[in-house]
Order: C-alpha cells, then structure tokens, then sequence
C-alpha cells in the first residue's frame, strides 16, 4: 500500500506540471487554431530567465519567477503579433504556423547558446526539506512545484470561466466573425492567448529548472509530453488537458515503479495510440 501511495503521490506532482504545459498547447489551438511546435522552447526560455533572474541577478526566488515569466509572456506576444499574425492572416494558410513556430523554436535554442552558452546550468531548490511520513517520502521541492502548478491551473480556469477577457477567448475560438461583430478586438485576443500560452510553458520550466538543471535542448521532451497531453485530453479542452496531465503523470510514475524507467516513455506514448484507437478526439474532445 505504501508503494501504490508514493507512486501515486509522484503521478499526481508529474502530472500537475504536464497539465500547465498542455494547456498552454490546448489553447493555443483552440484560439488560434496552430499547433505551436516551439512551445518546449518558450519552457527553455522561462527556465533560462529564471536562471538569469535569480543566479546572475541576485533576486529572490518568486520575484525571478515572476520577472521570468513576464518576459516568456511580453516575448511570445511580439512574436505572434510581428510574425504568426502575418501566416494567420492569410486566406489559406496551410501549414505556415507549423514552419514558422519550428523555425521559432529553433531560433531561441540558438539564442540561448550564444546568450547563456552550451554548458548545463543549475539553480539551487526552493527548500531542500525531504519530509517522511508514515513510509512516504517527499521532497519539498516536489510539493512546491506541485502547489504552483495546481494554484495555476486554477488561475487558469477562473481567468477563462469567470472573467470578461476569457469570455472574448471563449468567443473568439467559437467563431471569429461573429466576435468581430461583438466589438471584440481578436487580433488582440490572439496576441494576449498566445503570450498566455507560452507563459504557461515558462512557470513550468521555472519551477523545474532546480530539479532538471538547464540547457538549451531541454524543451524537446516536454514539447512531445505537451503533445500527449493534448491529444489524450482532447484538442482545445482545458479540463481535458488538466486530466490527461495528471493521468500522464501517474501512468508514468506507476510504470517506473514496477515496469523501471526504461518503460516509463513507452507506456506514456502508447496512450496516444490507445486514444486514437479508442477515441481520436480525446477525452473530453467534440465529435465532428
């Protein structure tokens, strides 16, 4: 029993951190209607920030993560409005989104060698404290991480269920025309959602970087975990996304522990052929 509950307590941590990143990936589709393949690497930048923020800078933690995710949020809004706009604006833009954000993605892990160099680098935890309790052993660190990212995907869903601007969201991923006719402004919902979206990737990679250190190609795993988790939890379904992160993180978590790492990435990736299979539009993803 003790066994089944620190996997189970490892799945849930995993998986809070999966769902902020594929809501980010969720959104961006749902509004936008792309699929942002650079998003890893707006992870990567949030980590690297961060990193320069509190190690080079000297300022404490929450403020560098603060200061870190502005700049993932302020930088994702210039890139949409300066180059993505342009290939949505089109009348067909076929693939453009695709290319231009893998171009994107391979622009800012050139940027961060030249800036922060080749070499991994660390930043210390947030509280080094490891509790133990009834058999069950939990890093600090880990309970910080998982409490950021739950207080964020709450954030998350008030701001789209409970707010005026999410609401615009709402409306303009329903249908972009008739939003325009309401008098919203959706060339600005799509800038202000994508800075959104890749800021989401940024507090997970500043929460992450003390335990995954720092390089420039850290964002390619969590670009394909972000994949899973919006497919499983279906495409542009926030609540779907926030229940395939978890159900990833524990899958993930129960196969380490009794199949061992090497099966971990296996089994994980095998959900998506299962969904597929079973229902390609996901969770809790709408039939056409």
């Amino acid at each position: 029993m003790t066994v089944f509950l620190q996997s189970l307590i490892n799945g849930i941590i995993s998986g809070s951190y999966y769902a902020v990143l594929g809501i980010g990936l969720t959104v961006t589709w749902g509004v936008l209607k792309m699929i942002n393949v650079a998003h890893g690497d707006f992870y990567m930048l949030g980590a690297y920030l961060f990193y320069t923020f509190s190690r080079i800078a000297g300022l404490p933690v929450v403020p560098s993560i603060i200061m870190g995710v502005l700049g993932v949020f302020l930088v994702g809004m210039l890139l949409q409005r300066g180059i993505i706009a342009h290939a949505l604006g089109r009348e067909a833009f076929g693939n453009s989104p695709f290319i231009i954000t893998l171009a994107i993605g391979i622009m800012l892990e050139n940027i961060a060698q030249i800036i922060w160099g080749e070499n991994n680098r660390g930043v210390p935890y947030f509280n080094e404290t490891v509790f133990e309790f009834g058999g069950l052993t939990m890093a600090a660190q880990r309970l910080i991480v998982a409490a950021i990212a739950f207080a964020t995907l709450i954030a998350v869903m008030i701001l789209i269920k409970k707010t005026r601007f999410g609401w615009a969201i709402s409306a303009t991923a329903q249908d972009r025309f008739s939003a325009t006719l309401m008098g919203i402004n959706t060339n600005r919902i799509y800038m202000v959602t994508f800075g959104l979206a890749v800021a989401l990737a940024a507090v997970a990679g500043c929460i992450l970087a003390p335990i995954y250190g720092i390089n420039p190609w850290m964002g390619g795993s969590v670009q394909l975990k972000s994949f899973v988790v919006c497919i499983v939890g279906g495409l542009g379904s926030v609540g779907g996304s926030i229940v395939a992160g978890i159900l990833l993180g524990i899958v993930e978590s129960f196969s380490t522990q009794f199949f061992g790492s090497g099966w971990q990435n296996v089994i994980a990736y095998s959900l998506v052929l299962v969904m597929f299979w079973v229902r390609p539009e996901g969770i809790f993803g709408k039939k056409h």
